[in-house]
């Protein structure tokens, strides 16, 4: 169970305290038991998997800012419009984002849920980086 709650230490505001915590549990717990090992190793995949698509999101959300905000520019709206398409281009990013990390926190706590209960739990969308 901590290998999948420590994940969520990154809500608290540490710096890729979302991949620390599942590492910490596998590198202290996981050679204790196969379970915790297959529990840290699930939400470590899961945690470095959902940094690198956060990584890849922002990227494209810069270029596509700075493309959207060139295009803008180069069309003749009248003055009072220009702001408009962008800050609905940033209120659906945020809405994405948030409605990701909701997602995240609901298949965090599915896999503790899982891990109490002594089942396995296979997160979904995670590229598997340790087996």
């Amino acid at each position: 169970m901590a290998a999948h709650l420590s994940a969520l230490v990154a809500i608290a505001g540490l710096p890729f305290g979302h991949v620390l915590g599942p590492l910490v549990v596998y590198l202290i717990k996981g050679h204790d038991s196969e379970f915790v090992s297959a529990h840290a190793k699930a939400s470590l995949n899961y945690q470095i998997t959902i940094s690198i698509f956060g990584v890849i999101a922002v990227i494209v959300a810069i270029c596509g800012w700075f493309w959207f905000a060139f295009t803008m520019a180069d069309r003749s709206l009248p003055r009072d419009a220009n702001g408009v398409p962008i800050l609905v281009s940033w209120m659906a990013i945020l809405i994405a984002v948030l409605l990701i990390l909701l997602m995240s926190v609901v298949f965090i706590i599915m896999g503790t849920i899982a891990a109490s209960e002594g089942r396995t739990y296979k997160y979904p969308f995670a590229i598997t980086f340790l087996r």
